[in-house]
Parts: C-alpha cells; structure tokens; sequence
C-alpha cells in the first residue's frame, strides 16, 4: 500500500498554509486529478524517500505519510 507506485502527489514547503502559497505540489503521472501541467516523477520520488525514510515520520490514517521539520511539511498524500 505505501509504495511509489500508490503515490498520487507529494507536497513540500515551509511550515504554515498548506495551499501551495508556501510550497508545492507535485503529482504522479495519471493522478487523476487534472493537474497534467504539474506531473513530476522525479519530485514525486524524491519526496517520497524523503518521508518514508525519516525517523520521525508519521501517518494520517492509510493514506497521508509526513515529516514536519523546524522549517518543513514533507507530506505524501497516497492513492485510495
């Protein structure tokens, strides 16, 4: 279930708004959301390591992984 192949999109950003004003997000090909423009694998991984390497990561139900740092959210947001 948490794989790389069940990720939809990552975020990363400074702590605070979660909107996107502080950060971005990024999607995973074919993440069914209509955010083509926006798709970037290498983000996607690269997040996606990040989180689910950490120490410190937690989990919001099945289908949320992320680590706040003092200046970071790392959030993976995973595929129902």
């Amino acid at each position: 279930m948490f794989t790389l192949a069940n990720v939809q999109k990552v975020y990363t950003g400074r702590l605070g708004c979660m909107c996107g004003c502080r950060g971005r997000y990024s999607y995973a090909q074919g993440c069914d959301e209509g955010y083509d423009d926006q798709v970037n694998e290498r983000s996607v991984k690269l997040i996606f390591n990040k989180v689910m390497n950490h120490p410190d990561r937690k989990m919001d139900g099945n289908d949320i992984a992320y680590v706040m740092t003092d200046t970071r959210n790392l959030v993976v947001y995973f595929k129902d």
